[in-house]
């Protein structure tokens, strides 16, 4: 892993803007980083369902006119929300991809990003876990980490999409997505140990997250990553594919 400055990071790195937000969000968002060369079509991605998600990814990454051969910095405007997710999707088809972390926390007139290195990986399915996968994967080693906030991993709360049930996978464990940051970067890969310590996550045996729609699973998948684990998975369709399901099953409670 490699921690840069903006300023810093390598020439002929394609800065690219990958903000999605929630339909209910009013909050204003950033602006846009200096040198920004791509605005990725989220909307387009969220667009395509569940089973042609990636090979849609590759498509919109292509009329974004990106290419595969060129590595990519990729920040959202949220602060680190849908970053990671479009990183862990350029990832999935093989491009060498950063992820811009910690640009505004302090001097907003003058962005610093940092950025985290990992390799890249040219096999979707290596990267990413379907329905079928899951389930396969329940009462097996592989672990599932659900990255929704607490209440609606418990079943507490109402899932905001309609005909959705309440509850989580079973056997998952919930680790919130806002645990694993402060502002607009990842928490070290020290501080990231101990949370998934607390946890009882072996980072050495195969491991699938999930969240609501895969966005936060992907920033689940980052901060494993960052602390070392080799086997994960973004199970992508996530409990919007999951929850409305009644054939699947579900638990509540923590």
């Amino acid at each position: 892993m490699i921690s840069l400055h903006a300023a810093d990071i390598p020439n002929g790195y394609d800065l690219i803007d990958a903000t999605w937000v929630m339909p209910t969000r009013t909050d204003p968002l950033d602006d846009y980083l200096f040198g920004t060369s791509h605005i990725v079509d989220t909307d387009a991605i969220k667009a395509f369902n569940i089973a042609q998600r990636l090979s849609g990814a590759a498509k919109v990454f292509g009329l974004c006119g990106l290419r595969g051969e060129q590595p990519v910095a990729v920040y959202d405007r949220v602060g680190l929300f849908s970053a990671p997710w479009v990183w862990w999707m350029l990832r999935s088809h093989g491009c060498k991809a950063v992820l811009v972390e910690g640009w505004g926390d302090t001097v907003p007139k003058s962005p610093k990003p940092t950025a985290s290195f990992f390799g890249s990986c040219a096999n979707p399915a290596l990267m990413n876990a379907t329905k079928e996968d899951v389930l396969a994967a329940l009462g097996t080693e592989t672990q599932i980490i659900d990255a929704r906030p607490a209440a609606r991993f418990a079943g507490d709360a109402e899932e905001p999409r309609p005909n959705c049930r309440a509850g989580h996978i079973p056997g998952s464990v919930n680790i919130p997505f806002p645990t694993l940051k402060s502002g607009r970067s990842f928490h070290d890969q020290e501080t990231l140990w101990d949370l998934f310590d607390e946890q009882e996550i072996d980072l050495n045996s195969p491991i699938i997250t999930t969240c609501g729609s895969g966005v936060t699973a992907s920033g689940l998948a980052f901060a494993l990553t960052r602390c070392g684990a080799k086997n994960v998975r973004v199970y992508q369709g996530s409990w919007a594919e999951w929850g409305p399901d009644d054939s699947l099953p579900i638990e509540t409670g923590q």
